[in-house]
Parts: C-alpha cells; sequence; structure tokens
C-alpha cells in the first residue's frame, strides 16, 4: 500500500490529479487510513501509471480515458458476474471498435508528424554540410592568400 506522495513519485501525476480523476470518477476512490489519508495498491498505481502514459504519450484526453476506464471496469465486473447478453457484448465491441479507430486514427497522425520532423532533421543537416564546406572553402582561400 502506497501513501499519495508516493503514488506522485511513481506514476509522475501531482496530487491535485490524482484526487480530480478520483473526483470525476476516471480512478475509483483508494481505500483511506484510520487518519482519512489515501492508500493505493500495487495495482491502484500501476492503473494510474496507464492512465499518465495514455494522457502524456499518447495524447489521451480525459473524456476519451474516462470512456477506457469505465469500459474496463465495466468487462471485470460483467467477467466476474457470470458473463454477459448479447446486448451488453455488442455495446462493448462498438464501443471497443470506435476506441481501436480513435489510436488508429492518432498512430496516422504521430507517424506524419514524426516523418515531417525527420525531413526537417535532413534538411537541417544539410544545411549544417553547406556551413562546413563553405568554411572548409574560405579557410582555403584565407590561407591562400597569406
Amino acid at each position: 500500500m502506497y501513501l499519495i506522495d508516493d503514488v506522485t513519485k511513481m506514476t509522475g501525476l501531482t496530487k491535485r490529479a490524482l484526487r480530480y480523476y478520483e473526483e470525476i470518477g476516471l480512478i475509483l476512490p483508494p481505500q483511506r487510513t484510520k487518519g482519512n489519508a489515501r492508500i493505493y495498491s500495487e495495482e491502484e498505481v500501476k492503473e494510474l501509471r496507464k492512465v499518465a502514459e495514455a494522457k502524456e504519450v499518447l495524447g489521451f484526453s480525459l473524456q476519451e480515458l474516462q470512456q477506457f476506464m469505465s469500459l474496463k471496469r465495466m468487462i471485470e465486473e460483467r467477467s466476474e458476474q457470470q458473463g454477459l447478453s448479447a446486448k451488453e457484448i455488442t455495446k462493448i465491441e462498438n464501443l471497443l471498435e470506435n476506441q481501436i479507430k480513435m489510436i488508429e486514427f492518432k498512430v496516422v497522425k504521430m507517424q506524419a508528424f514524426k516523418t515531417e520532423l525527420e525531413e526537417m532533421r535532413e534538411s537541417a543537416m544539410k544545411i549544417h554540410e553547406k556551413t562546413k564546406t563553405k568554411t572548409k572553402g574560405e579557410m582555403k582561400e584565407w590561407k591562400d592568400s597569406i
């Protein structure tokens, strides 16, 4: 079990973010000590790391994360309750398909951005090479003039 200070160090999230995520239902409220301090389990810390990664690295919005987390909880709860109805399965499949499409869209956008950055790097390297060549030529001219 970890106190909120430990969790902030482990996840990179602030105390304020953790409290806000709890308030909006992104994460379930953690257990509390007798002194009313939040204490987080190893599983909750893992979940928070995934949330932080999805938000920071993958660029997910809080709304997208809320949809993902509620869907995940629904699947976990239903699997413990001996299955899902056909209607629930269809709903889950549609929600998952939408999230997969959203991720695929983001991957395409990230790949395009990566390609643009690589092109910029190539341009910068060409400029650098021209500068080195020009500088060498100027040095030779200077030496020859002496």
